[in-house]
């Protein structure tokens, strides 16, 4: 594995280090969860419960690594952690800019001693700006940043309950990008790195067309403006699932229309290279009328056979249900056991995928004695 003989030590309580850590550790990294007592991590405390009392949040986010716990707020705990980061080649954080440095962890000097040391500091809003001290979650994060889909009844906004916050997910995914790099320049030249990273900054990135369209222009433009689109919109089937149809090329089109056999609609394309069919509402209602005379699952056989872009919108517990996600092998584990799902790339050569084979998720502490023998070579702190 490409990481592996890399040292990561995770001091993260929530989800963006445990996601940036889980994937260095899918990529052969050998990560050391520092984790603080009595409980360990927040992760572990996140409903709901499976019936072995465990959170899947952390089950799905902490395979591969090893735990230890340390008080840094004591003396022992304090040695015992500085020792571990003299040995780290990362360390992964998120706690408020000035937390770690209060408990007497200066990274300013730890990287003046060792110039080689990457440290990833992954927080909400950044190490600078005005909302740097702003505590957060996935959710206020990804408000802040159009992240966030609201539901309105009776007035008011709502969201339910959310696992995916994106702001999280694209934080960790840039965290991890950014560490990689860090030790590509480590083995090149010897110099480490302190990376800041800002989920929101991360989400601000992913709506680069709105900003630069609204730069550019010098009017306000978000994607949810757009007009109508027949061509790449979704439809009703017969069975009540939405289906979309992503018919923008001229290919797709005519495809689409031989298939259903009105050939009278190809011209409803207007033949350039791609083509949304903006407001054409008349268009839109015979599509409504098409797609609502087959299932959602008879759609996505003719669009296999017709080789056109489309399909279905699944949920989790439908796309679970299908043969790609056996075919992909992504999910490892048997039915009844704590899933692992793998990193979103396959190895091609070797005919594997990144985080196959890892070990479940630690029990709080339970690789205390193998840290500290694996790392610092002697066994309790008592030694």
């Amino acid at each position: 594995m490409p990481l592996r003989g890399v040292r990561v030590l995770d001091l993260g309580i929530l989800v963006p280090a445990a996601l940036t850590s889980g994937k260095l550790a899918a990529l052969g990294a050998d990560v050391v969860k520092v984790e603080q007592p009595p409980t360990g991590d927040r992760i572990r405390l996140i409903p709901p419960y499976a019936d072995d009392g465990k959170s899947p949040q952390h089950m799905a986010q902490n395979w591969g690594k090893r735990s230890i716990a340390l008080d840094a707020k004591t003396n022992e705990g304090l040695r015992t952690l500085l020792e571990l980061i003299a040995i780290a080649d990362v360390v992964i954080e998120n706690q408020l800019p000035g937390f770690w440095k209060g408990c007497g962890v200066d990274f300013v000097e730890l990287r003046r001693k060792r110039p080689e040391l990457i440290v990833c500091s992954i927080t909400g809003f950044g190490q600078t700006g005005a909302w740097s001290r702003l505590p957060a979650h996935g959710l206020n994060m990804d408000a802040l940043g159009d992240g966030l889909n609201v539901d309105w009844r009776d007035g008011q906004p709502h969201l339910g309950w959310a696992f995916t916050s994106w702001g999280n997910e694209l934080g960790a995914t840039s965290a991890a990008m950014a560490v990689c790099a860090a030790l590509a320049c480590v083995r090149g030249s010897g110099a480490g790195e302190w990376i800041d990273v800002s989920c929101w900054d991360a989400l601000v990135e992913s709506h680069r067309t709105e900003v630069a369209m609204t730069r550019r222009t010098g009017t306000p433009f978000s994607l949810r403006q757009m007009p109508s689109m027949a061509l790449y919109d979704t439809y009703l089937a017969s069975d009540g699932r939405p289906v979309m149809l992503g018919a923008l090329e001229p290919k797709f089109w005519r495809r689409f229309c031989e298939g259903v056999g009105r050939e009278d609609l190809v011209a409803a394309h207007d033949q350039t290279a791609i083509a949304f069919a903006y407001d054409q509402f008349e268009l839109r209602h015979e599509l409504e009328t098409i797609f609502a005379t087959a299932t959602s699952d008879e759609w996505l056989s003719r669009f296999l056979e017709w080789d056109i872009p489309g399909g279905p919108l699944y949920d989790v517990p439908a796309l679970m249900a299908t043969q790609h996600y056996v075919d992909r092998g992504i999910v490892d584990g048997d039915e009844g056991d704590w899933p692992h799902v793998k990193l979103p790339f396959r190895w091609q050569s070797a005919d594997s995928r990144a985080g196959a084979g890892l070990e479940q998720p630690p029990e709080y502490n339970q690789h205390d004695l193998e840290v500290r023998s694996d790392w610092l070579g002697h066994g309790s702190p008592a030694d």
